[in-house]
């Protein structure tokens, strides 16, 4: 499926997710601070990152700038229940935002809708017996 990095600082928080994101197939890189983060970012791989914000202003903002510079940038998905952090999550323009608390059933969510919208469709794998192509 993909590869997702967890950036939580609470290792507890940060072992559920990473339990909930790998049962659903997915491979997950973990960060404990956003400055463990975009190191990894820039190793390549990551497709999609989940960021737990205890205040987005501290870091998260010049994190993300950080990454929309990344040439092939993955997208971002802010947890956080800071009450700054719905406007925030706008501003820097992240994927998805998710209040906090919330279930690591939630994240699981959000990464595999990312996920299949960052796949390729492809037209007419599984074409039934009769269908033509149409004419490019």
């Amino acid at each position: 499926m993909g590869s997702i990095l967890l950036v939580e600082a609470d290792p507890v928080t940060c072992d559920q997710w990473a339990t909930a994101v790998s049962a659903a197939g997915h491979a997950v890189l973990s960060a404990t601070a956003l400055r463990e983060a975009l190191p990894l970012i820039r190793d390549g791989g990551i497709d999609v990152v989940v960021i737990d914000a205890y205040d987005p202003r501290h870091g998260l903002i010049e994190l993300a700038r950080s990454i929309e510079a990344l040439p092939d940038a993955p997208p971002i998905i802010l947890v956080s229940g800071s009450p700054a952090a719905p406007e925030i999550s706008v501003r820097i323009g992240v994927a998805a935002f998710i209040p906090k608390p919330c279930e690591p059933s939630e994240i699981v969510t959000v990464v595999n809708r990312l996920i299949g919208a960052l796949r390729p469709v492809r037209a007419f794998e599984d074409e039934p017996t009769g269908m033509r192509r149409p004419r490019l």
